[in-house]
């Protein structure tokens, strides 16, 4: 059982503006919950103040310097909007000790126990932006729990919340880049000005028929040489860097999913990708602090995913992700702006339908506060059928590790022809 041996609000090092933070449309439509993720720190030459929580106090107290709203509370304006009220009232730094060793826990994927040890509590979230939870293991080991908002904090805009944090912790200031909350450049325009439709997005509430008991998960990891044969033959023996590894690695759950689901060659499956999209407007967001992620989808018949060279299926991918360009998401964004006093829905997918959240290059592999890297790194997955996160694999270089959730009729058969397909590639390029 964990013991909780301090609770308490880390502030601001200096004075931070007090302000009220409105939040952009992309933040209205992000899902309102808490993001979890889990750091794994072991102490392999038995330092001692390993993972100092006094050192990592005083580092987090001089980040949020920089990163004020994080330590305001998330309100409602008197329009209805949600807002960021930066009232500096602090995150929540929980310190606690479990009587356990890291080899007696398994970290991955994320369960619903890692959350009841090393996670502060959901009760105490309410309309705090971020909570963290740093845990000494008798072993030595410590893990870094952290609870953000997805209210205004994305992939990328936690990624650099570590970044920002350990690099202070290791007095490695020269590399930080303030970052920016001004969202005035993702404001709607006026008047708005749609020019496409959203397929993904309703204003009608939805049936929710997926749950957190219809589907498991699991942890597939492709390796740096597995990559490299998917991408020759998806190349089929021309140049393989001009496929990337999301488009090759997605192309092929894509090909998978519907193999495993027993899909009719006739029948259409949809690809919803949600993706960031700072690099994609112009100018692009740089250094932009908030939540700027959208999804944007295509459908295809199966005969063309399962019987197509994989080439094929891999350059649809990139169709669909190239789909998202300025115009197409300043779009949206008046769509929602529009929209925004109905509601919007994300639109209940079918049995289909595959859904694909990339955080591939995003730093979370080298959050190093002065102690070395972490050895592992778990992040809660939304545990919705069909939902298949990939990401860097922190412990094989240049690998990716494939998250999906499936119920587990499907999950068997898939992780049977993913693999099945991986040798296939390897031997097809000897």
């Amino acid at each position: 059982m964990v013991e909780l041996l301090e609770s308490t609000f880390v502030v601001p090092s200096e004075e931070t503006p007090r302000e009220t933070l409105v939040l952009s449309n992309l933040d209205l439509v992000a899902i309102h919950k808490h993001n979890c993720s889990i750091y794994l720190y072991k102490n392999t030459e038995g330092t001692k103040d390993f993972m100092c929580a006094e050192v990592l106090k005083s580092a987090l107290a001089k980040a949020l310097v920089l990163l004020y709203p994080l330590t305001g509370r998330h309100v409602v304006g008197q329009d209805g909007r949600d807002q960021i009220d930066c009232n500096a009232k602090g995150i929540l730094f929980q310190v606690a000790q479990l009587d356990r060793t890291s080899d007696s826990i398994e970290f991955e994927p994320m369960s619903r126990e890692l959350r009841e040890l090393f996670i502060p509590k959901e009760e105490l979230s309410s309309s705090l932006i971020q909570m963290l939870q740093v845990t000494y293991l008798k072993c030595g080991s410590v893990v870094l729990g952290s609870s953000n908002n997805h209210i205004i904090i994305d992939g990328r805009s936690a990624s650099y919340l570590y970044q920002t944090w350990s690099r202070i912790a290791r007095e490695d200031l020269k590399s930080i880049v303030p970052p920016s909350f001004d969202n005035t450049p993702i404001r709607p325009r006026s008047p708005p000005k749609i020019s496409f439709d959203f397929p993904e997005y309703t204003t009608k509430p939805q049936i929710k028929r997926d749950d957190l008991n219809s589907c498991v998960l699991s942890l597939l990891r492709v390796s740096k040489e597995q990559i490299s044969d998917l991408k020759n033959r998806c190349c089929q023996g021309g140049n393989a860097t001009s496929v990337s590894t999301f488009s090759a690695v997605s192309a092929l759950i894509w090909k998978c999913y519907c193999i495993a689901k027993g899909l009719t060659p006739d029948s259409k499956s949809r690809f919803i990708l949600t993706a960031d999209v700072r690099s994609r407007l112009n100018p692009p967001l740089k250094a932009y602090f908030g939540n700027a992620m959208m999804r944007i989808s295509a459908a295809s018949e199966v005969s063309n995913i399962t019987s197509n060279p994989i080439g094929d299926v891999a350059k649809t991918v990139k169709a669909i992700a190239n789909g998202l360009t300025d115009e197409y998401i300043r779009s949206f964004i008046d769509y929602v702006e529009v929209n925004w006093n109905k509601k919007l829905y994300l639109r209940e997918t079918s049995e289909s339908d595959i859904r694909i959240r990339t955080i591939l290059g995003m730093q979370f592999s080298d959050v190093d506060f002065g102690w070395g890297a972490p050895q592992l790194l778990s992040w809660e997955r939304y545990t919705e059928n069909r939902v298949i996160y990939l990401m860097n694999d922190t412990s094989n270089d240049g690998g990716v590790k494939v998250v999906p959730a499936l119920d587990s009729t499907t999950m068997e058969k898939f992780k049977k022809v993913f693999y099945e397909e991986l040798l296939f590639c390897q031997h097809e390029t000897q």
